[in-house]
């Protein structure tokens, strides 16, 4: 697929008997699914990474790691967490039974698109942020983009300036 994936939206999914939720078929690259990394999040989420971003990661702690113990111990505990997830035939990933509890998602979960990952919590843990509050989130957008070439930048300080 020549496009860039991206993730949006938020949606309340059940789980089944095997811990099994269905990617929105958005988030799904065509026919060739989509591959992904799970890692634990900070917020009691669980974060889902495509495979291309983490093997950029994965370049940069190679040529890092190899003559840093400290590097090599962070990768080690890195490595114990995080997941290899393919979608099966019809895009659903199964999910571990205790991370799951770790976030606190009995049945339901929230899947929300976050641009560049997708954010996986329990609905009693999703509070999205109040249109009121969208300059918040609009500021922290803004400094992603500061050394933007393409204008981005621009058309977000417009949308600021509005709100």
């Amino acid at each position: 697929m020549d496009e860039e994936l991206f993730f949006c939206g938020d949606f309340k999914h059940s789980l089944d008997a095997q811990n099994r939720v269905t990617l929105p078929s958005a988030w799904r690259d065509g026919a060739n699914g989509v591959h992904l990394v799970l890692f634990p999040g900070r917020d009691r989420d669980l974060l889902l990474f495509p495979y291309a971003m983490f093997k950029e990661f994965l370049v940069r702690a190679r040529s890092s790691a190899l003559a840093n113990p400290a590097a090599q111990m962070a990768l080690a505990q890195l490595g114990r967490v995080v997941r290899d997830i393919k979608p099966d035939k019809q895009g659903r990933i199964k999910l571990e039974k205790e991370m799951l509890q770790s976030i606190g998602v009995e049945n339901q979960l929230v899947m929300i698109g976050a641009i560049t990952h997708i954010k996986l919590c329990a609905p009693q843990n999703w509070n999205p942020v109040e249109l009121g509050d969208a300059g918040v989130f609009l500021d922290e957008v803004q400094k992603l983009n500061q050394s933007d070439s393409n204008g981005f930048s621009e058309l977000l300080a417009k949308l600021i300036a509005k709100g």
